[in-house]
Parts: C-alpha cells; sequence; structure tokens
C-alpha cells in the first residue's frame, strides 16, 4: 500500500513492505495526473533487487540480483512515456555500497520516495540505435 502527500507538483510517497519499488512510483505519478516526473531521491529498505551496469561494448546491460536485504542509500532518475529510469545506490549487511541502474525491487520494510511532477508538458523516450538504448527526448 501507498500514500501519497502532494505538494504543488512534488510529491512525497511512502510504499510498504511487498510493495514493488518501481510500479509504486509509476502508479503514484498516474494517479496524481501526469506521465512525466523526476525521482528526487528515495530512502528505506529493499530486498530482491536487480540492478545493472551497461557494458557499452556489448550494448547491453550486466544484471546482478542481490537476494539479501539492503538499505535504500539513494534513488533518482526519470519518469516518461515508454519507461522508467532510475539508479540506485544499496548498501548491504557490510555496509558496502552497490549501485546502478535499477530493474527491480520489492519494498522490505518501507520506501520513502520524493518526486517532481512536471506540469508543463510530457517527456518521452526513444529508442537511439547509435547507444541502443531508450534515452529521453526533451
Amino acid at each position: 500500500m501507498h500514500r501519497i502527500y502532494p505538494e504543488s507538483n512534488f510529491a512525497m510517497v511512502r510504499l510498504s513492505k511487498g510493495d514493488d519499488l518501481l510500479e509504486g512510483i509509476e502508479r503514484t505519478v498516474e494517479e496524481l495526473g501526469t506521465d512525466s516526473a523526476a525521482v528526487l531521491f528515495g530512502i528505506g529498505m529493499v530486498e530482491g533487487a536487480e540492478i545493472g551496469y551497461w557494458e557499452e561494448e556489448k550494448r547491453e546491460y550486466i544484471r546482478e540480483k542481490l537476494e539479501e536485504p539492503c538499505e535504500l542509500v539513494t534513488l533518482s532518475g526519470t519518469l516518461a512515456r515508454g519507461g522508467i529510469h532510475l539508479h540506485v545506490a544499496l548498501a548491504g549487511r557490510d555496509h558496502r555500497l552497490l549501485g546502478g541502474h535499477l530493474f527491480a525491487a520489492k519494498v522490505a520494510v518501507v520506501a520513502e520516495v520524493g518526486v517532481i511532477l512536471l506540469e508543463k508538458g510530457s517527456l518521452s523516450r526513444d529508442y537511439d540505435p547509435e547507444v541502443s538504448l531508450n534515452l529521453l527526448r526533451l
């Protein structure tokens, strides 16, 4: 379950244990009437996170699934028509940070996320064959 505290074009979002982190953010932005937003920060605890590192030579992400719960140290990115793009820093029990592109994560305890809603237009993503990625179109 998620709770939203909207203030002008800013929203604080709290997601609960078991919520899908990415879907929860996307659902919140949609409920607030837009498809374009910037995720400014996120903190909390997640589990089952899948992160990636872009291997430019191979033009693919090297993915890693983290099984143990991790502290959500920071989260940032964008939402646009065509997809959500988030980067994350996670800390395990040993306090070492791992980070990169976030593909998936479930909330383990709680997640608190700050989002700016873009009101004057709509962002989108388009495939760029030169880099083999869906890039933000402004």
